[in-house]
């Protein structure tokens, strides 16, 4: 079993899928992503190839979203301010589109950005490499 950029990059040996994506992007590495999976820079790697891609800085990149499974139901107030620090870093990086391998991840950052009748959307790492236009 392996994670789909881990995949990509460090056993088929590819980078560049063929995709293109004409936003400027933000990437969140999940904590599950850098700690446990470990997948590196695979992500960025994948990315920096997608044809019309602007990859932006973001900052606190690493920090959690405040997610974390059953965290955000039993510690809802500390959830909610820590996923309001990573959105505020989120538009301001200037991002049109944020991107991750973590559906949960997504899902809690979007629903903020939803809330705040942001235009910023949210798009899984797999979903932008299979874009072709």
């Amino acid at each position: 079993m392996h994670e789909v950029s881990g995949l990509l990059v460090n056993v088929l040996g590819l980078v560049d899928v063929g995709a293109y994506f004409p936003y400027r992007v933000a990437y969140h590495p999940s904590c599950h992503s850098l700690r446990m999976l470990r997948v590196g820079d695979a992500p960025v790697r994948l990315l920096r190839a997608v044809r019309g891609l602007d990859l932006v800085d973001l900052p606190g990149a690493e920090e959690c979203c405040g997610f974390g499974g059953t965290f955000a139901i039993k510690n809802a107030g500390t959830s909610a301010a820590m996923c309001a620090d990573k959105v505020a870093a989120v538009r301001g990086s200037g991002a049109q589109v944020l991107c991750s391998s973590d559906n949960s991840c997504l899902m809690h950052i979007g629903g903020t950005l939803t809330r705040q009748r942001s235009d910023v959307r949210v798009r899984h790492l797999a979903e932008i490499l299979a874009s072709a236009s």
